[in-house]
């Protein structure tokens, strides 16, 4: 059931609106958002639990999933946080908001734990809002997250593996727990009703569609979201930035644990240039070839159909899931970074390491590392 943005109603005075992605729809955007106004939510009897950003940890916690590389300073979530979270829900007045895109990779039976928990067995009422945007748009995006793990996988490789057979992935696992888009849809419809939970599709509309939407649900102003939409930055990383990512996860991960990627190499390098510059018009993006778009755009129909057959309410164009994305020119092999590129990564990793006086000797490392043939040497060529 399809319909307009202006006639979304509020949930319930002391309902629950949970957000779970999926990934790479906007989703940190209105985290950022809904958590800088924690107190005007709260003066319009709306709570967003908790102190950070998102209720990541909760997630991670109800699917036991861990967090990082195993036995490397990474572990599995403890399931506390989640138990924390509902405890938190339960006895909170009037509304209640959360947001995490790792929701969505929950199984039919974690859904339904999470709805019960969350809604006290149905004495509060839950509505699940899940973020849609087209398959082929998020496929350069998704790699990118991934890098951010540290795969060392080149974007054609990856490309083969989470395409060639659709619905698998030995390299990234989740990914299909998280873009079986149809599938997503069925496990949270199975367990809130259909009724209760709304696609809103993030595609041919305005950036602050989605602020408005979420407001509209709470019912509260729309400037309390809105006036806060640009607090992140939205863009993906450049061909040759991503290539930078590719080759220093190559030259470092073994060497290192998860807590000094994460501070190094995830919030100094990848975050530093993202957020530390903006591209020259002219720099190539991310080529998608276009047997992955057929399959992404096949893949797409067949989430659409899985969709509408659901029952569930539909804001936006949901066919805009089934355009068949165009491709970007092919940049071939990408052999030079731009200098500020340079400068913006290596000045986050010296900044990260001020910020955290353990890592300095790792950051001098990480340097030393790929000083010593110049920034260029991340750009050999693999044979050589």
């Amino acid at each position: 059931m399809s319909v307009s943005p202006s006639s979304t109603k509020a949930i319930a005075a002391n309902g629950v609106l949970l957000h779970v992605g999926v990934h790479k729809t906007g989703t940190t955007a209105i985290q950022a958002a809904l958590a800088d106004a924690r107190e005007d939510l709260a003066t319009k009897n709306v709570r967003y639990p908790g102190k950070l950003q998102a209720q990541h940890r909760a997630a991670l916690g109800l699917l036991g999933r861990p967090w990082g590389w195993n036995n490397r300073g990474g572990g599995v979530m403890d399931r506390e946080h989640f138990d924390r979270l509902a405890k938190r829900t339960t006895t909170a007045t009037g509304r209640v908001v959360i947001s995490s895109e790792f929701f969505c990779e929950a199984s039919a039976e974690q859904a339904q734990e999470a709805v019960t928990a969350l809604g006290e067995a149905g004495a509060r009422p839950v509505h699940v809002v899940v973020t849609l945007r087209n398959l082929g748009k998020l496929l350069p995006s998704s790699w990118q997250q991934y890098l951010k793990y540290g795969l060392t996988t080149s974007y054609d490789a990856w490309l083969t593996d989470v395409l060639a057979a659709p619905g698998s992935s030995k390299m990234t696992p989740t990914f299909w727990k998280r873009h079986d888009h149809g599938d997503v849809i069925t496990r949270w419809a199975r367990a809130v009703g259909p009724e209760n939970l709304t696609v809103m599709v993030l595609e041919d509309v305005p950036r602050e569609y989605m602020f408005e939407t979420f407001a509209q649900f709470l019912d509260v102003p729309s400037e309390i979201l809105t006036s806060r939409m640009e607090l992140t930055s939205n863009r993906s990383m450049t061909a040759a930035e991503a290539e930078v990512l590719v080759r220093l996860n190559r030259k470092v991960k073994k060497t290192m644990q998860w807590t000094d990627y994460v501070t190094l190499v995830r919030r100094g390098v990848a975050l530093g240039m993202v957020e530390g510059r903006e591209p020259e018009p002219g720099e190539p993006k991310l080529h998608t070839p276009d047997w992955a778009l057929d399959a992404a755009h096949q893949v797409g129909e067949a989430s659409v159909k899985t969709i509408r057959e659901s029952g569930v309410q539909v804001l936006g164009n949901l066919d805009a899931l089934t355009t068949r994305i165009e491709s970007t020119p092919d940049p071939g092999q990408v052999e030079q970074l731009p200098i500020d590129a340079a400068v913006t990564a290596i000045e986050s990793v010296i900044n990260a390491s001020r910020e955290d006086p353990t890592s300095r000797a790792l950051a001098g490392r990480l340097y030393r590392q790929t000083k010593k043939d110049g920034i260029r040497s991340l750009f050999r060529k693999e044979s050589e």
